[in-house]
């Protein structure tokens, strides 16, 4: 069997929408009313988080329950407006239709290979905008959520930054008769999408839309209407 691995942020999804100052006052614009300069100050909160983190991509793995805590102030009302805004700013990566119907006519199966521990916002934006059928199974931090709609816990806490998810991928995929000379990894981040994958075993396909190339990528890609001349 035939496998491909798509990572979500900054691959699977464009979210070259998603401003700060956009969303804030988005999520804020009902409190501006009585607390004036709130979406001014949580803009600010928003990016010492960032800063903290990195840059917007860790902060979204690794950081939203400090978003939800510091910026949010854990108010039900506010998160679900947060998470509302952000769906909105999101939307599919030029071609990934075009290319996910290529993989799935060749005998590929499909999964999402996420290092983002917000699960629900990886399928929200799945099925939001009619995605979701195309993959069998989401692989996260939080778990595999299967396509019978079962979460497999025995993944909670992998990572692809410290190989944990591949290791435990590449069993998983192997139980299930995939054949590892034909399973891609194909993600945006050159260390964790492509160098831990080919680490533990995997081909590797660069979508470098931004940034410099990976030398260590089987393939380099720049949209993803490329990928039906590779796959």
């Amino acid at each position: 069997m035939k496998w491909a691995g798509f990572d979500f942020g900054q691959c699977l999804m464009d979210s070259s929408n998603r401003k700060v100052e956009y969303w804030m006052a988005a999520v804020f614009i009902d409190e501006e009313k009585e607390r004036s300069g709130i979406i001014e100050e949580k803009v600010k909160l928003y990016r010492e988080l960032i800063e903290k983190y990195g840059d917007f991509r860790k902060l979204h793995e690794k950081g939203r329950h400090e978003v939800e805590e510091k910026v949010l102030e854990n108010n039900p009302c506010l998160i679900k407006r947060y998470y509302e805004v952000e769906q909105k700013l999101l939307k599919p990566a030029d071609g990934i239709y075009e290319a996910l119907r290529h993989l799935k006519s060749k005998g590929y199966r499909v999964d999402v290979v996420s290092d983002m521990g917000a699960l629900n916002v990886i399928v929200n934006f799945l099925n939001n905008y009619n995605l979701r059928h195309f993959f069998s199974n989401i692989y996260s931090p939080k778990g595999v959520l299967r396509e019978d709609g079962i979460i497999d816990e025995s993944f909670r806490d992998v990572s692809k930054e410290d190989g944990s998810l591949y290791l435990k991928l590449r069993e998983d995929l192997e139980k299930s008769g995939v054949d590892l000379d034909n399973a891609y990894m194909i993600g945006d981040n050159p260390v964790k999408d492509i160098e831990m994958a080919k680490r533990y075993g995997f081909k590797a396909v660069h979508y470098a839309v931004r940034g410099k190339e990976s030398e260590h990528a089987d393939f380099v890609i720049k949209s993803f209407y490329e990928l039906k001349n590779i796959l």
